[in-house]
């Protein structure tokens, strides 16, 4: 089941300038930074938006940007990963809210902000309003999420006007709130404070288990909420239904927090939007989130990254799993084909994809969302016939030096034009299935020409791998690439070693 879930509140264009600096600026005692590249990424309720589509929900968004160019930018990229944005509101006089990060050397060195904070006009109100009457009237939308950024779309009104919808329309409202007065989220199914912002609506420290009942109890109480939750960071999550529990964080390794708290909230909308309990919900959450910190910069969890993590972490044994658990995270045995015939299969978008496997059909969907990311593409190319050590440290090698690798594997057709009608020794499906295999590998493209020319063209890779047998060599596509990197091979480990290997055998016999 693939839920509707409507996503309003504070849309954000996160602006990245890296750069490097080497020098002070002659004119006053400040860094002068030299611009690599430009980056963009979806911020504030585009991030929540954009972790639903990761779990695979059908994802609306309501919000407001500016008649500018920033607006246009933020709202292609929706449109990139199939969120449907007819709900956004285009305000000719303020501008699309927009962050702008300064980072050289790895380090953010500055920040410019360009917004206007002030509450939206009668206008954006009742465009918001009315369109998320009309949209629950024509869909079956599952859940709502209010995602609060303070940036001037939700006031008090709208909010208010949003949750009695909700609540007339029996839909479960979930807020992400911000600021010190939570009068205005009166009525919500939940709210996700973490712990400074539940003190600050409380007045109550949180210090033990006695104090943590009693600022939950109160925010049930104030908002008048169906489950009362505070987010306590390392420590997990605790939630009020009819009695106090705390679900414990899975988390292992943290490398990064930023998005966590958007993607807890679009976990538990997910969740709540297929009847789960509050408690299988919160579970899945911290383990969604669990996925995210694991990550650099903002992030998603898909649901193959969350049940991987489970089991790999032995945290299937849990009280919060049971069938009922599992079956949003699993389709019915019936339902998958083997792994091989589900190759054939392609993700419509990145983010959301479930092989590795770029098939024809869905190129051209590729392509186009391979250029939204900030990623650092590698591309390397080859037969991979008979997969071998050498292989898995050559490729091994190659994904380190970026963030997604992307292998090119020759055609059955293109093998035989050069390597003779007696290969490949294994047939196109099988040598993608074992690349599909490797961790290292993050997508599998399949090009029938002699040279990956043209998928070079389209990817425009950062990187360009090849082996160090081509030094001094012409390599195809090293005009489009960034860079060119060589990699050393491990000696005498080739496939077709491994053929004469094989034939030498077989005539001793």
């Amino acid at each position: 089941m693939k839920p509707n879930i409507l996503v309003i509140g504070d849309l954000i264009l996160d602006h990245y300038v890296w750069g490097e600096c080497e020098r002070i600026s002659p004119e006053a005692p400040v860094q002068v930074i030299e611009v690599t590249k430009e980056t963009l990424s979806l911020g504030g309720a585009c991030n929540v938006a954009n972790n639903l589509v990761a779990l695979e929900a059908e994802v609306f968004i309501c919000g407001m940007i500016g008649a500018d160019e920033a607006g246009e930018k933020l709202k292609h990229q929706l449109q990139t990963l199939h969120i449907h944005t007819q709900g956004i509101y285009i305000h000719k006089n303020r501008p699309t809210t927009k962050k702008s990060r300064i980072i050289a050397a790895h380090q953010q060195v500055l920040r410019v902000d360009k917004e206007d904070k002030e509450m939206i006009c009668q206008e954006g109100e009742s465009f918001i309003l009315n369109f998320s009457v009309q949209l629950i009237k024509n869909h079956k939308i599952d859940c709502i999420i209010l995602s609060d950024y303070q940036k001037g779309v939700l006031s008090p009104k709208l909010t208010q006007e949003l949750i009695t919808l909700a609540n007339k329309s029996k839909i479960k409202i979930l807020i992400d709130p911000k600021g010190k007065d939570y009068q205005k989220y009166r009525g919500a199914t939940l709210l996700t404070p973490n712990k400074k912002e539940a003190k600050e609506a409380t007045n109550i420290s949180i210090y033990n288990e006695e104090t943590l009942l009693l600022a939950t109890k109160k925010l049930k109480q104030m908002c008048d909420l169906e489950f009362s939750l505070i987010t306590l960071s390392e420590d997990g999550i605790a939630v009020l239904d009819k009695t106090l529990q705390t679900i414990p964080t899975v988390a292992k390794e943290v490398f990064d927090v930023t998005g966590a708290g958007d993607t807890v909230i679009a976990a538990l909308a997910y969740m709540l939007s297929l009847q789960k309990n509050i408690l299988q919900s919160v579970y899945f959450a911290n383990a969604a989130a669990a996925v995210v910190v694991n990550k650099i910069g903002s992030a998603t969890a898909s649901k193959e990254e969350i049940i991987n993590y489970l089991k790999k972490n032995n945290l299937l044994n849990s009280q919060f799993v049971d069938a009922n658990f599992l079956s949003t995270l699993q389709e019915d045995n019936h339902k998958n084909p083997p792994f091989f015939l589900q190759l054939q299969k392609t993700p419509q978008k990145i983010r959301n994809y479930r092989d590795k496997y770029i098939s024809p059909p869905h190129l051209n969907d590729f392509f186009t969302t391979l250029k939204t990311l900030e990623s650092k593409i590698v591309f390397t190319n080859g037969c991979f016939d008979i997969l071998h050590l050498g292989h898995i440290d050559y490729l091994n090698q190659a994904k380190k030096l970026g963030d997604l690798l992307i292998v090119g594997l020759n055609s059955d057709d293109s093998i035989k034009a050069l390597k003779g009608k007696e290969r490949p020794i294994n047939a196109q499906y099988d040598r993608i299935a074992m690349l599909c295999a490797l961790e290292c590998v993050d997508f599998v493209i399949v090009f029938e020409e002699e040279t990956p020319l043209e998928l070079i063209k389209k990817i425009k890779p950062d990187i360009l791998v090849k082996g160090k047998d081509y030094l001094d060599k012409e390599i195809v596509g090293s005009a489009i690439a960034k860079e060119v990197r060589l990699i050393d091979y491990i000696e005498g480990k080739s496939s077709t070693a491994i053929i004469e290997k094989i034939k030498n055998s077989k005539n001793k016999d």
